[in-house]
């Protein structure tokens, strides 16, 4: 019996990515530290609660 891929671990992939590249953009178009920062914390945290409903999901949670 196979065992199905877990989502939550490949969303884990993908959010880091977008993170790093969101981060450099902001930061090589030089927005100030108070946007860089709102967005960052902001995109991270909605990331970590996709991650936790998936995971939540997946674990019949």
């Amino acid at each position: 019996m196979h065992k199905r891929p877990q989502a939550w671990r490949y969303l884990i992939a993908l959010f880091v990515a977008f993170w790093l590249i969101f981060a450099t953009i902001l930061i090589v178009n030089d927005f100030p530290f108070f946007i860089i920062s709102i967005a960052l914390t902001t995109t991270a945290l909605l990331a970590v609660l996709i991650i936790a409903l998936a995971w939540a999901f997946q674990n019949n949670w």
